[in-house]
């Protein structure tokens, strides 16, 4: 027997590919899938099984691209919102095969309608289960989110109580996989950790503590997490199924004549991302570009991109440019028209102006919350647990994945410094404004972690 977990980026992602005696199963793939199969291949298995615990709202499912490569059959929990189109339903107290390990569907409905738990039994050697496939049910220290039905909200939550009630009676020495870890928006406090027991958690999850039905139901409809314009698109797209995976070629350096289009802002043919890192970015970019380094392309270019434009990258080679790409293809962004790694140099003031971006120190921040200048704000795009956590007295709260459903209410005569917890986000931000045509704007430097230090 061999199990895995492969980890997403940006949305914290935890899928999983098992196997035994020549056959394996893949629960939640993304849609990059020649890593499962490179996996099973590496331990003499074929790809038989694939499982969805529900339908994802933050990433495409590569369910459907898998199967298509592997001929494997696709299962899919009962009650979906919308019908399935490419999976056989897996109902309640079904079983499926895999080699000599068992897997046994456990309908367990709460954070969506068509949630499933999956408890694995290794028939050559016990009678019970071993380990749980959780989905977005039960994580690491936190419980699935049930708020994705507004009218609905009690109920559900009260699904997810009773859902949890059937984990814990698996025993407390099996092991818990849950769909994701610590950064998703699909849970507010997960752990670091992304392994856990159902024993660990009796014992230690905040929220799978609370024993009484009505206290639970209370906790989670208090509970307030964002709900992004982009998992409209994803549930349609994992109703419909999606077979689009990642080709080698995805992002190839732009011609000299496609440069110029794109480096030119009011000829721009679509979005310019640049994923290189804030620092970097800080000091030169691309005039009009946006900055997403790293994990926080995945985590907040949904947010604040169109569907209908197309993407150019700018980054450090080849390598990077995959990364991004790869993560924009998993949420559905696959107008990609290449990469650039060569930035004009500013031969004008004007031109050194528009392609940096100055930061400011805690100090100054200081300065300017003692002596407010005129039409200043100081623009903290945190979340909302983060503000209500460690509030920060002087700052305009607009969490970042909201700064586009308010661009018109962002006045070009008012000066802008942004911040966060460390001064990514703020970079993040920073860039946006810059995008709307706001040219005073800077970024506090270090953010609450400077500001910490600063008053310490």
């Amino acid at each position: 027997m061999f199990l895995e977990t492969i980890k997403t980026d940006g949305i914290a992602h935890l899928s999983y590919i098992f196997g035994s005696q020549g056959e394996a199963c893949v629960i939640d793939p993304q849609l990059d899938t020649d890593h499962y199969i490179a996996i099973a291949n590496a331990n003499n298995c074929k790809i038989t099984t694939i499982i969805e615990t529900h339908r994802n709202e933050d990433f495409i499912s590569g369910a459907l691209a898998l199967s298509n490569k592997t001929s494997a059959n696709i299962f899919h929990g009962p009650n979906a919102d919308a019908a399935i189109a490419y999976a056989q339903e897996l109902g309640d107290g079904s079983k499926l095969m895999v080699g000599k390990l068992q897997i046994e569907a456990l309908h367990t409905p709460g954070h969506t309608k068509d949630s499933i738990c999956l408890a694995l039994t290794d028939t050559a050697t016990t009678d019970g289960a071993i380990g749980v496939f959780t989905g977005d049910t039960l994580f690491v220290n936190d419980v699935g989110r049930a708020d994705f039905y507004p009218d609905e909200k009690e109920t559900m939550a009260g699904k997810l109580y009773d859902s949890l009630q059937r984990l814990l009676q698996l025993g407390d020495e099996v092991i818990v996989y849950p769909a994701h870890g610590a950064g998703s928006v699909c849970g507010g406090g997960m752990a670091e950790r992304e392994f856990t027991t159902i024993g660990v958690e009796r014992k230690n999850n905040p929220v799978l503590k609370i024993g009484d039905k009505d206290s639970f139901i209370c906790t989670k409809v208090a509970e307030k997490h964002y709900i992004a314009p982009y998992f409209e698109q994803m549930e349609e797209a994992n109703s419909k199924g999606v077979d689009t995976p990642l080709p080698p070629s995805v992002c190839m350096p732009l011609t000299n004549k496609q440069k110029q289009a794109w480096l030119t802002p009011n000829d721009r043919p679509g979005y310019l991302l640049d994923i290189r890192p804030v620092a970097a970015f800080q000091q030169h970019h691309v005039p009009g570009s946006l900055n997403f380094p790293g994990a926080l392309l995945s985590a907040y270019a949904g947010w604040l991109l169109e569907y209908d434009q197309p993407i150019a990258l700018v980054c450090t080679g080849p390598e990077q440019a995959f990364e991004g790409a790869q993560q924009l293809w998993r949420m559905g962004y696959q107008n990609i028209a290449g990469y650039l790694t060569d930035i004009p140099f500013p031969v004008t003031q004007t031109d050194k102006a528009s392609s940096h971006l100055p930061t400011v120190t805690a100090d100054t921040v200081k300065e300017r919350l003692d002596n407010a200048p005129g039409e200043w704000v100081l623009l903290d795009v945190r979340k909302n647990t983060e503000v209500e956590t460690m509030p920060f007295a002087g700052g305009t709260h607009m969490y970042l994945g909201h700064l586009k459903q308010h661009a018109a209410d962002f006045n070009k005569n008012i000066h802008y410094t942004c911040m966060c917890g460390s001064g990514m986000r703020a970079t993040v931000a920073a860039s946006y404004l810059r995008y709307l045509g706001i040219d005073n704007v800077d970024i506090f430097d270090g953010s609450m972690q400077a500001w910490q230090q600063y008053q310490s």
